[in-house]
């Protein structure tokens, strides 16, 4: 969501520096020759002084206005999700990314005997892990499973993360 408003703010303020920018051109034109410069200024003048506030079109344009409005309101009052995990610390106000936690789980099942690659997904309540064997037929994928799962959770332990993610291991045969 970070990215999105940054686009979002880059592009709103992109267009008040231009809308700005126009008015000051269609001012000063329009004092030193009498005519608009960039835009028809005077149609849109004269179609609002023909048109009431309780008109169809002005409601259904004020109506999508308000709609967009809102639409982007609720986007901004959606609480993010956190980037960081908590540390169980009454001394200090320390957290760890998600990266960071993923990649210290990943070292730890890497370093079971029989794994490949293993993959690690962290969410605010849970820790996914998911790894193949390497297609060896003396390590069957459930005992390594068993072992992944416990290194994964001693990890976990060793972070002393508040509130303790659930912590989820699948171990798939290898294709070799």
């Amino acid at each position: 969501m970070k990215q999105v408003n940054r686009v979002l703010g880059a592009l709103l303020s992109l267009g008040l520096l231009l809308g700005g920018l126009l008015v000051v051109v269609e001012v000063i034109a329009f004092r030193v020759s009498g005519t608009p410069a960039i835009v028809d200024w005077r149609a849109g003048y004269d179609w609002a002084g023909r048109h009431a506030w309780q008109d169809g079109t002005v409601r259904t344009s004020c109506a999508l206005l308000i709609l967009v409005g809102l639409l982007l309101l609720a986007l901004e009052l959606k609480p993010q999700r956190p980037s960081r995990l908590r540390v169980a610390s009454d001394l200090t106000d320390a957290a760890y990314t998600r990266r960071g936690v993923a990649a210290f789980v990943r070292t730890a099942v890497g370093e079971v005997e029989g794994i490949e690659r293993p993959q690690v997904k962290v969410r605010r309540r849970a820790v996914r892990v998911s790894a193949r064997t390497s297609g060896l037929k003396i390590h069957p994928a459930e005992a390594l499973r068993d072992q992944a799962l416990q290194r994964a959770q001693s990890r976990l332990n060793e972070l002393e993360l508040t509130p303790a993610p659930d912590l989820e291991v699948r171990v798939k045969p290898g294709r070799g």
